[in-house]
């Protein structure tokens, strides 16, 4: 006998193109949910959304002014605690940590955690440290404290804790005190394709700073004779550290930088490159690596977070260990493309397929419906 159930799903906001977002276009066509959330750009997310419905809770503009941003999600956080529609759900899963507010509306959820928020925790000392030089570091200490609070109260609401990957499941447990299984996040293999390598790396992710973009120019400033073509755009309140990238890369004649890249040339990008660089902070679980993987080609990464749970060291890329810059350029001088089959990258990057993650997120709703 097959269970109906009627399920939403509630997001941050839906304003660009990362995993996130990936998770929840997934989960809406796999169960017909409608998505609320804060903001909804079309232009600026996937074009699958067009067939959701999409019901927005508190429509903001962009801000380059970090303050109005964070004013914007204490607003749209009150916002998502208030959704009353959420009680008729025979269940309801929450995506992102302003979204995970909307738990207590509705007993019957789940929270599919793609990190604690981590200006709250694992971030906050950097974090702190980036805007000392301003002065709000005692307005900064003061609102992260009071928020930890009422995050904490928002997380006991939750029924059933799903985190992203292991590195998210420790934070979980250290942060919260509570267990969470580990479903990872889906990947749409099917539209990757592998071509033969040209002449550049690719690099794609948000461009702030705990994605470490700055340590790839410093890479590349040393590579002189190696491409690096970077897409991804900056967030609101980091176009302070937009600017500090352009004026690193300056005149550099191997750095291409594309800004925000639809999904189609995003593939090609990925058919076409040598190989694929990040050099994020701890990543939570990190698509990147496994969509590079989908094309048949290897990702060269920081040997931390989620990179060293989805890569195959000397098979379907490269952790690379400190110091980073010099590690980097070593591995990039010594790169041999015949070191990495084109065949046994895309069968790992199987094992993070779209139906493989439906599947396991069925298993969880069905008691639900009983």
């Amino acid at each position: 006998m097959v269970i109906c159930l009627k399920i939403a799903i509630v997001h941050n906001a839906l304003t660009d193109m990362g995993g996130s977002e990936r998770v929840v276009l997934t989960l809406a066509k796999a169960f017909g949910a409608p998505v609320y959330t804060s903001n909804y750009l079309q232009e600026k997310t996937f074009n699958g959304y067009k067939k959701l419905k999409i019901i927005e809770v508190h429509r903001t503009k962009e801000h380059r002014w970090g303050v109005m941003n964070a004013v914007n999600n204490v607003i749209s956080t009150i916002r998502f605690s208030k959704i009353k529609e959420l009680k008729m759900y025979d269940c309801v899963i929450t995506s992102g940590v302003l979204a995970v507010f909307a738990s207590k509306l509705n007993k019957n959820n789940i929270w599919y955690c793609h990190t604690p928020n981590r200006t709250l925790y694992d971030l906050y000392e950097q974090i702190r440290n980036q805007y000392s030089w301003i002065g709000w570091k005692p307005a900064l200490i003061s609102a992260v404290k009071f928020w930890r609070h009422f995050d904490q109260k928002a997380v006991m609401h939750v029924n059933k804790l799903v985190a992203n990957s292991m590195n998210v499941r420790k934070r979980i447990r250290k942060f919260y005190g509570r267990e969470a299984i580990v479903i990872n996040p889906p990947v749409s293999i099917e539209k990757f394709y592998h071509r033969s390598a040209e002449d550049y790396w690719l690099s794609t992710q948000r461009i702030v700073p705990e994605k470490r973009i700055d340590m790839q120019v410093k890479i590349f400033k040393r590579l002189p004779h190696e491409k690096l073509i970077i897409a991804g755009e900056a967030t609101p309140g980091h176009d302070w550290y937009k600017r500090k990238l352009q004026e690193m890369i300056g005149k550099m004649k191997n750095i291409e930088w594309k800004g925000a890249v639809r999904d189609e040339e995003m593939t090609e990008l990925y058919a076409n490159c040598k190989g694929v660089i990040q050099t994020s902070i701890d990543e939570d679980f990190g698509l990147v690596p496994v969509e590079a993987m989908a094309a048949g080609k290897p990702c060269l990464a920081v040997n931390e977070g989620g990179f060293s749970e989805t890569i195959i060291h000397g098979k379907t890329g490269l952790l690379i260990n400190k110091p980073y810059v010099g590690s980097f350029i070593k591995a990039i001088k010594n790169f041999a493309p015949e070191d990495f089959s084109p065949k046994l990258c895309r069968k790992r990057a199987e094992d993070f397929s779209e139906d493989s993650f439906v599947q396991k997120i069925r298993n969880l709703v069905k008691p639900f419906g009983v």
